[in-house]
């Protein structure tokens, strides 16, 4: 797993995306998958759910953002998740 971060941090530098926005994305799949296991349907949704009622919607759509690039990385775009509404 530790491999598949390095590499998804790469991909994301390679992006030409910010230095905070790389740790906050990485940040996020590590803080998913320590709590949730496995990316899959119900699992995403659970923790979408969570974030919901938890933190303010700017927020979560940073989170949201953080999870579906990472699902992008390892080309399971079917499951990339909505943003909710500012």
């Amino acid at each position: 797993m530790q491999e598949l971060m390095r590499k998804y941090k790469e991909y994301l530098v390679k992006a030409d995306l910010a230095v905070n926005t790389v740790s906050s994305y990485v940040w996020t799949v590590n803080h998913f998958l320590s709590n949730y296991g496995a990316f899959n349907r119900e699992n995403l949704l659970a923790y979408k759910g969570y974030l919901m009622e938890h933190f303010k919607p700017q927020t979560v759509n940073l989170r949201l953002q953080g999870i579906n690039k990472f699902l992008e990385f390892i080309r399971k775009d079917k499951l990339k998740m909505k943003f909710v509404k500012v």
